[in-house]
């Protein structure tokens, strides 16, 4: 298995290396940080998967810093677990709304945060696998709204692009323009314009005309 970087912030350095070691010896690749300024500069650094926090630290506390790291999309956004020996419910629910992934209750046992941490990648690398589709040699992001065809970046406009992925998500299917109106733009009497037929030909112009068929008197699907 590929070595997952966890980033672990506590303020209890004796506890933050053992628990280092021990996940270390689990095959994990793992950063320690001590305060809110290392978390952010590592953060900022390295491609955290997983971050452990201590409930409390003593520059801040965990609930507030996922907030934070929330709030700051220049971030690449990691799975969040928090710890602390306290189980009152309204903290863990707390910390959840904050935006916590998990909730663990101290002693930690590194097996369990092992198997937890595994399981959310196991999960993240089935979404990702769902959110490219590539078919006929183009890959479709669906969550960056990115096109790949020939190992170059393209890019549409977000109606296109919505439409493109309505019809590489359903590549059986033929749709009418009325289907496609109500897709995408939500208003079925968008599909008595020309708008939808302008769009495919914008789309076959820079993916190439092959990739969308036109069936007469119906519509449009993959070709």
């Amino acid at each position: 298995m590929k070595s997952s970087s966890i980033l672990i912030c506590d303020k209890d350095v004796y506890e933050l290396i053992t628990l280092k070691d021990q996940l270390g010896e689990l095959g994990f690749n793992v950063i320690t940080a001590v305060s809110k300024k290392e978390l952010f500069e590592f953060l900022g650094r390295y491609k955290i998967e997983v971050l452990l926090m201590d409930l409390n630290l003593d520059d801040s506390d965990a609930i507030v810093l996922c907030q934070e790291i929330r709030s700051k999309k220049e971030i690449q956004q990691p799975y969040i677990i928090i710890y602390s020996d306290k189980n009152e419910d309204y903290i863990q629910i707390t910390s959840f709304n904050s935006g916590a992934d998990d909730f663990l209750i101290k002693p930690l046992k590194p097996i369990i945060i092992s198997a937890r941490i595994k399981a959310m990648l196991r999960r993240s690398q089935k979404a990702a696998a769902e959110n490219m589709m590539p078919r006929k040699g183009i890959i479709i992001d669906k969550e960056s709204y990115k096109i790949i065809k020939n190992n170059e970046m393209l890019a549409l406009p977000r109606k296109e692009f919505e439409m493109l992925n309505l019809l590489f998500s359903n590549p059986n299917k033929v749709f009418s323009r009325t289907e496609i109106a109500s897709e995408v733009w939500k208003d079925e009497s968008v599909a008595k314009q020309r708008t939808i037929d302008i769009h495919i030909r914008n789309i076959r112009k820079l993916l190439g005309y092959e990739v969308i068929k036109t069936v007469k008197g119906i519509g449009y699907c993959i070709n």
